[in-house]
């Protein structure tokens, strides 16, 4: 750089400086466009100071940084130099599309720093070469501009903040003011000005003028409330008081303010706002009377009535508003507030943001939308139903302008209609989808309605078929002998079921395996004729097995991994020069092993080429479909969103579900669905294919047979979960686990004989975790064996020092996951243990859940059987929660039943819950089985279970689970000397 010019830019400041550096770019390197920008605080946008073209000095602009060049400048610190198709090496860079640039320079500017606080660039619409001296232009010209261009960020941030403050106190009639009180000079913004009616601006403020526009009825007490404030800081100054203007009128004002003193207590300043209310005022009156009037109106209609004003954001609403939500009308004035944190979280923005855009739009027509109620709403639910509302409203008022100003409408509870509605879908769903063809007729036999199953297998479509009846089907090959053999069964049986020959639209005959059932109303008349069939004709394989080249999986015919990730980067490539979009789903079935393991390996890859031969089926491009690997599929969905490809994915998953037939054995398998997105899933296929697998294995974990999309917080939750297991396994070997115990006592006389075991864990880290959160991760990663051990070792300690202690009666009950007994031979038996510390098998009571315990195999049953013979007495825990209570208890033959605290829990309000808990405790008693009713917290509940004849109750109504310490203290309030019930 010439020094001339570099003393000349050395005397030259702010605008100047960034003009002159500008035009010197222009002239000397022949760029198109250049420009000076900082970097504004989010990082995300970069605002010029000085822009030219071909020269002349344009209007600055504002440019986002994402997808650009300068984005890479930014992040990396350094210089940056495209000598051609800058175009295309940043297609997302909307800004630099826009120009015909060709070559790009760029180079960051630094403050005191390290980090860039704007740029310099120039832009060329020919290939241009960078030349070494170009550069040291660059860095000296740079060099001048670190500090000038901090200054003028900082400079115009501080501009938008005081413009931004005023602004915000004109809109919002709130002035601010502050009185120095060692020099007793007061300042005020200019709203305070505007909202005393004061148009001269130059007018010192002080505490005599303030007092002359005080309204005299209010003077003297406004004034001593002020002086109070600053004499004592027992006296706070927050009030309303009137205020007299110069032509007369009135206004109402609220001010505030706070005294700062020093460490003695004597007032330094005192800062304080003011805020014009009178709006407020007036209409408080229009506003009570109109309650008034309201209330009746609001107290007589089912629906729950509301009204929102947009100008003040006042939401007055009617008790009939709260009471259908469960909930107390609010006291503290929060409505609208407690409101919105009654809609589910995952309606609530949608809601909000439909509320906004038809406000926004000034629509006349009535709006509404449907919501779920919060489920923390719901107390006192630990399983809280789901209850849907719909919301309708529409404009009451509009302002001068024409805008909305208040808006008002209804709630109404339409949960029933929801669930009914669901049914019915439920149902089309099924009759869509199933496999087996359907066809209904009226009590005329005339063809009502068929599914998508017959009009793939019978050619015909719906709408041909009609008011037409089934003999339209025959093939003309069976009598009327037999027809009349048919009808003979529906009308005397009502139901028919055999084979029938029947013939395609294309004239093809082919055999069916059909049931028909008559369907009548409550009056026992005929309404319908429902026939369920399906092709049970063998088709022979026609061509002969292709040789395939390396790109096809020989099994199934589809592409394989090598083909798939070629055609996913091809893919990309393309969707990046159109800035589009496409979605992968990586499909894995669930529990394929236990196919393999069942029937054999030759029998799962039959198995998978009927899942292969479903995707294809459900696809055009069948190249677009990939065997992943094992059991593992890929799928390239172009032009879609991961919302689009969800619904895709779901019918992937009902398809799949559908029952499939493989030599006479009918198998039910499922699928976990992985989704991602580009490109915000990722940008290169490995990315895409790994998140697509994150989501997969999340939806695993959410208990299969679904589909989930890829989140950022699916890979953090996974590696959360990792490190709960490695620091389980620390608490396990530092011994950092604990056991409590909860008392079991008799219902009639209160003693205690029985404590349940329970496994509590207090981390360093993340606190008390509870059983619920890492038994399930100790289950799953092979820790619940150790855990067991632990507790089954502590407990057997514990109790062996209540005997010691005189206690000999007393039993304990030990939870044990029936994963604990899989391959049990490999550790010493429950009963080894209690005798290595001399405790009687009777004292110890295994308990296994119902629904885990009626899953598992035959094995089970017999372990449990042992314990029987040994004197161990085996509990059914959670009992009526699985399928099959009864035959769980003939299956199992438990010695005591514990009543699930699901059905305790509602046996006060319940008729149902209260009838099922009689029918156990009888059933229980004739089967000589014992019955302990868990979650009692009541007395109510207690009485009942008296009155019941349940023997034995557990629950928070007599004693959370208690430290091992506190048992002995338990025990001898309870005992006082009476004779313990033998259990």
């Amino acid at each position: 750089m010439k020094k001339t010019i570099e003393r000349a830019l050395q005397n030259l400041h702010g605008t100047q400086l960034f003009d002159e550096i500008t035009n010197i770019l222009s002239e000397y390197l022949s760029a198109t466009q250049c420009f000076v920008a900082y970097f504004d605080e989010s990082s995300r946008y970069a605002h010029t100071l000085s822009y030219r073209e071909n020269g002349e000095k344009k209007e600055n602009f504002t440019y986002p940084l994402s997808g650009s060049p300068c984005e890479l400048i930014k992040e990396k610190s350094q210089f940056c130099f495209f000598s051609h198709g800058v175009k295309t090496l940043f297609p997302n860079a909307a800004t630099l599309q826009s120009t015909s640039a060709e070559a790009y320079v760029g180079l960051p500017v630094f403050g005191h720093g390290e980090e860039p606080v704007g740029i310099v660039a120039c832009l060329f619409d020919k290939p241009y070469e960078h030349s070494q001296q170009a550069q040291q232009w660059y860095d000296k010209l740079c060099h001048l501009l670190g500090v000038e261009l901090k200054f003028s960020a900082l400079k115009s941030k501080q501009e938008k903040l005081l413009w931004e403050l005023e602004e915000g106190q004109r809109v919002a009639k709130v002035g601010s003011w502050y009185w120095d009180l060692t020099t007793d000079i007061i300042t005020w913004s200019q709203e305070v000005y505007r909202i005393y009616g004061i148009d001269d601006a130059s007018i010192t403020p002080s505490i005599d003028f303030l007092s002359e526009l005080i309204h005299p009825e209010d003077r003297d007490w406004v004034l001593s409330s002020l002086y109070g404030s600053i004499e004592s800081d027992d006296v706070t100054y927050n009030l309303v008081h009137r205020a007299l203007m110069s032509d007369g009128s009135v206004k109402y004002l609220r001010k505030r303010a706070d005294v700062t003193r020093d460490k003695n207590g004597k007032p330094l300043q005192m800062r304080g706002t003011v805020h014009d209310v009178t709006d407020v005022y007036q209409i408080s009156a229009k506003l009570t009377r109109a309650s008034n009037k309201l209330n009746t109106t609001f107290n007589s209609v089912e629906e729950g009535i509301w009204e929102y004003d947009l100008v003040t954001g006042e939401f007055f609403t009617s008790p009939k508003f709260w009471n259908i939500l469960d909930r107390e009308k609010p006291c503290r004035g929060n409505d609208f507030s407690d409101w919105i944190e009654c809609i589910h979280p995952e309606d609530r923005i949608e809601g909000m943001n439909f509320f906004h855009n038809f406000i926004e739009q000034n629509q006349n027509r009535v709006f509404q939308f449907e919501f779920r109620l919060n489920p923390q709403q719901q107390n006192g639910n630990a399983k809280p139903e789901e209850r849907w509302f719909k919301l309708k409203g529409n404009i009451i008022a509009k302002n001068a302008d024409g805008k909305p100003a208040r808006v008002a409408g209804i709630q109404r509870d339409i949960t029933n209609s929801v669930e009914a509605k669901r049914q019915l879908n439920r149902a089309q769903v099924v009759f869509d989808n199933t496999s087996e063809c359907i066809l209904i007729t009226d009590k005329h036999n005339r063809i009502i309605s068929v599914n998508r199953a017959f009009e793939q297998t019978t050619g015909y479509r719906e709408k041909e078929l009609l008011g037409l009846t089934p003999k339209v089907l025959s093939s003309g090959i069976h009598d009327q002998e037999y027809y009349n053999s048919l009808w003979y069964s529906l009308e005397t049986k009502g139901h028919w079921k055999g084979e029938v020959w029947n013939k395609r639209k294309n004239g093809e005959m082919y055999p069916e395996e059909m049931s028909i059932n008559v369907i009548r109303d409550s009056n026992d008349e005929i309404v319908n004729y429902v026939a369920v069939f399906r092709d049970i004709s063998h088709w022979k394989q026609v061509e002969e097995q292709l040789t395939f080249f390396a790109f096809y999986d020989p099994l199934t015919g589809l592409v394989n991994r090598r083909s798939f990730v070629h055609r996913v980067e091809q893919h990309i490539n393309m969707v990046q020069k159109k800035n589009s979009v496409f979605s992968l789903l990586f499909i894995d079935m669930d529990d394929f092993k236990s196919v393999n393991d069942l029937y054999g390996h030759d029998f799962g890859d039959r198995l998978l080429t009927q899942i292969a031969d479903r995707l294809k089926a459900l696809f055009e491009e069948k190249d677009n479909i990939c065997r992943y690997g094992g059991d593992e599929f890929c799928i390239l969905l172009p032009n879609l969103t991961a919302a689009d490809a969800r619904e895709k994915a779901q019918e992937i998953v009902s398809v799949i579900s559908q029952p499939l037939e493989i030599d006479g054995a009918v198998v039910n398998t499922t699928v976990s669905i992985g989704i991602s997105a580009f490109p915000e899933s990722g940008l290169t296929h490995h990315a895409l294919l790994k998140n697509a697998d994150y989501a997969m294995y999340y939806m695993k974990g959410q208990g299969r047979n679904g589909v989930c999309e890829y989140d950022g917080k699916l890979q953090s939750e996974y590696i959360q979960k990792l490190k709960l297991r490695d620091r389980l396994k620390n608490a396990i070997a530092e011994g950092s686990l604990t056991v409590y115990y909860q008392p079991i006592v008799h219902a009639q006389t209160g003693l205690v004989n029985k404590f349940e075991a329970l496994v509590r864990w207090k981390d360093a880290v993340y606190g008390d975790i509870p059983p619920s959160r890492f038994i399930p991760i100790a289950e799953k990663y092979g820790l619940i064996k150790p855990v067991g051990s632990f507790v089954l070792h502590q407990a057997c300690r514990d109790l062996k020092a209540l005997h010691d202690a005189g206690y000999t009666n007393v039993s304990f009950s030990i939870n044990r996951s029936v994963k604990e007994f899989i391959n049990h031979s490999d550790d010493p038996a429950i009963w080894e243990i209690t005798q290595q510390y001399g405790l009687p098998d009777k004292s110890i009571i295994i308990e296994i859940t119902e629904s885990t315990a009626s899953k598992e195999s035959s094995d089970i049953q017999s372990l449990l059987g042992f314990f029987k013979k040994r004197q161990m007495q085996v509990a059914l825990d959670d009992f009526g929660t699985g399928y099959s209570s009864l035959s769980a208890v003939v299956d199992l033959r438990p010695d005591i039943i514990k009543i699930d605290r699901g059905f305790i829990k509602e046996i006060c309000r319940s008729q149902d819950s209260l009838t099922l808990v009689s029918l156990i405790i009888d059933l229980s008693h004739k089967l000589g089985i014992k019955v302990i009713a868990e979650g009692v917290e009541t007395e109510a509940q207690l009485h009942i279970l008296q009155k019941l004849q349940c023997k034995y109750v557990q629950g928070f109504y007599f004693s959370k689970p208690l430290p091992f310490d506190q048992c002995l203290t338990y025990l001898s309030q309870s005992y006082r000397h009476s004779e313990v019930p033998v259990f």
